[in-house]
């Protein structure tokens, strides 16, 4: 795993069709843009690891506080409705 440390503002570039934007909101938040052609699916981590898969190599997730877990779980049955 190749591991960067960018400031925000930054971007990073996968082959020739991705960039990926970081930019520093408040406290330990921080905005990600993905530019990325269509038909490359973007997931958040736990949304990922909800159908039971995570990525091999990568570092330890902290952990979700009960009302991070309550708001993610809200938003995928309103994608699901």
């Amino acid at each position: 795993m190749l591991t960067l440390r960018i400031k925000s503002g930054e971007y990073l570039t996968i082959g020739e069709d991705i960039a990926i934007q970081v930019f520093k909101k408040s406290g330990d938040s921080f905005l990600v843009a993905v530019k990325a052609p269509k038909d490359v699916p973007i997931l958040r981590g736990e949304v990922l690891e909800r159908t039971g898969q995570r990525p091999e190599g990568l570092r330890e997730k902290r952990t979700k506080a009960p009302s991070e877990k309550r708001r993610d779980a809200k938003r995928l049955e309103e994608l699901h409705k």
